[in-house]
């Protein structure tokens, strides 16, 4: 017994040597970044998102060509094809790297996502800003701005896509780290920014063979630098990305992230001096890997559920949650799960929802006091009971209800002007009529052109049968009805409703011409009547009733005896 614990004490004497070693370690660590030129320095674990070490995290600076990171991201928000063709046109002149594109040339929007956060080309950002801001990158740059208010970067506004200085163009160091990490979610970006370089050889698209070699030296620099008393390469095999950035304003500017040990590390490093950026940024990951640790608290396969809905068909929407849970602690610290306890917070739910939307939080509680909030995102989609049969109207097409101009390019609306389908015709019409009613001849004039539309399609009836109004019709009464196919009540329905119309109007308008003559011909009796010789016509007349009172008279008195 005896034995035991005197191995026990020694035991514990040994952790608790570790440990006072360990916050040693760390706490002269954190004094030698507090002692790194660069003026702004965030260090932040990606899976938690918990900040491990800030510098003047909250200040006010100039992102320079960081930005590109969040102009990536935006993009794809954006984009629903990313083998879209967009075309070169007018540009401006614009200052700093660039790809230097050439009017008419043509490449995809991966390929201008590849060039811009490779090589930190200005003119693709601002192409790819124009294009997915309708024509006006202003627009486009509002997106940005709001996007990264909703991700909670409260400091940051943008005021252009590539970060070229601009007073107004301003964020701090925890925002853009933030940002960071929302964006590396992507698959797309994590691709590119680990790239080393990229080709685009000269095409009947391409005027000019372009080789462009990544900025960013920890993925493929072979120069050395000091680091803690070593010659060490710039290239450094646990990063795999992000962007540099630099400008007069900005000073060097570099988002970083690696994996190593099994953390995945987001360094945000700004206004470094010249020669102490890689240092410096190599220094707080590096510190992050060798000290901390991250444990999942919570595991989003295991937050999966169903919220019932009011008035909605379908009545319940699935849902799981958006992220795990995890913690970042030092690797000496011991964490508990059994401290860790969740609240569901569901939005004010507003309908439709579709699947990939957010409807609602899990709030996360350490000892009671919350910690962090996760999305729930849900995985089916629902809609209001009016919503759903507004959808089975015909040529109502959903597909178009949300942001049908980013959907297609250019050339594809283009296309439509001349091969528009009797649907599109017709809702044409529809919108011609609406705008055209308070001017009633060009009201007219639209009604009339809808009708021709849609009538001189040869084809209207059979793609009428394709919409889901029509088959809505079709499994509907195939359900309530037996023996009667659907499509004579289909169309016998409207046409037996037409005539039953057509004949009523026939008979009011019958009627009132009947009514019309009949009050004609008395009127001319009454001319006639009053228009003759009227003295003689009353002279007789006259006579005949003295003629008649005389008689009268005659018959009343008594006989004389």
């Amino acid at each position: 017994m005896k034995k035991v614990l005197s191995i026990i004490t020694s035991l514990a004497m040994i952790i608790g040597i570790l440990s006072a070693t360990l916050q040693t370690s760390l706490a002269e660590d954190k004094k030698d970044m507090d002692a790194l030129k660069s003026k702004y320095i965030v260090l932040m674990d990606y899976d938690s998102g918990q900040i491990i070490y800030e510098k003047n995290a909250n200040h006010k600076m100039y992102p320079a060509s960081t930005t590109k990171v969040w102009t990536a991201f935006c993009v794809l928000e954006k984009a629903k094809n990313l083998d879209q063709i967009i075309e070169v046109k007018d540009l401006p002149e614009i200052e700093g790297t660039c790809m230097y594109l050439e009017k008419g040339e043509k490449f995809t929007v991966r390929e201008l996502l590849t060039s811009m956060l490779v090589h930190s080309s200005n003119d693709v950002s601002y192409l790819l800003a124009q294009y997915y801001g309708d024509g006006n990158p202003k627009n486009f740059i509002d997106f940005m701005n709001s996007e990264a208010k909703k991700y909670g970067a409260k400091n940051t506004h943008f005021n252009n896509p590539h970060g070229l200085p601009d007073t107004n163009h301003y964020s701090t160091a925890h925002d853009m780290t933030l940002l960071a990490r929302v964006a590396y979610s992507d698959t797309t970006i994590q691709k590119i920014v680990s790239m080393k370089k990229a080709k685009f050889p000269k095409t009947d698209n391409v005027k000019v063979e372009r080789d462009l070699i990544n900025s960013n030296k920890f993925l493929n620099s072979t120069e050395t630098m000091n680091y803690k008393g070593k010659d060490v390469t710039f290239k450094y095999d646990a990063i795999d990305g992000m962007k540099t950035g630099f400008t007069d304003d900005a000073g060097n500017c570099l988002l970083a992230t690696g994996k190593k040990n099994g953390v995945r590390m987001i360094s945000g490093v700004f206004f470094a001096p010249a020669g102490s950026l890689y240092h410096d940024s190599r220094f707080v990951l590096d510190y992050g890997f060798d000290n901390f640790k991250n444990q999942i608290i919570f595991k989003k396969e295991n937050f999966k559920g169903s919220k019932n809905l009011s008035f909605a068909k379908p009545g319940k929407i699935n849902y799981m949650l958006a992220s795990d849970f995890s913690v970042t602690s030092t690797k000496a610290k011991n964490i508990n799960k059994k401290d860790y306890s969740t609240k569901l917070d569901f939005d004010n739910i507003e309908l439709p929802v579709e699947k990939g939307d957010i409807i609602g939080r899990m709030n996360v509680y350490e000892k009671g006091k919350m910690v962090s909030s996760i999305g729930l995102i849900a995985t089916s989609s629902s809609q209001s009971f009016g919503q759903y049969l507004w959808s089975k109207l015909p040529f109502v097409n959903n597909d178009k209800k949300k942001d049908v101009n980013e959907n297609k390019s250019k050339q594809e609306k283009n296309n439509q002007l001349d091969k528009k389908s009797a649907k599109e015709r017709i809702q044409q019409g529809k919108d011609q009529i609406k705008n055209g009613a308070s001017e009633s001849v060009t009201g007219v004039l639209a009604i009339g052109d809808s009708i021709k539309d849609g009538i001189s399609d040869k084809n209207i009836l059979g793609k009428f049968e394709n919409t889901s109004f029509y088959k809505f019709l079709e499994d509907f009464l195939s359900t309530h009805l037996n023996g009667i196919p659907p499509k004579i009540i289909i169309y016998g329905l409207p046409l037996l409703i037409l005539l039953l119309i057509l004949i009523l109007i026939v008979l009011i308008i019958k009627d009132a011409i009947a009514d019309r003559k009949d009050r004609k011909l008395d009127y001319q009796d009454d001319i006639y009547n009053i228009g003759s010789d009227d003295k003689k016509k009353i002279k007789t007349k006259k006579d005949k009733i003295k003629k008649k009172s005389k008689i009268l008279k005659s018959q009343s008195k008594p006989d004389k005896k």
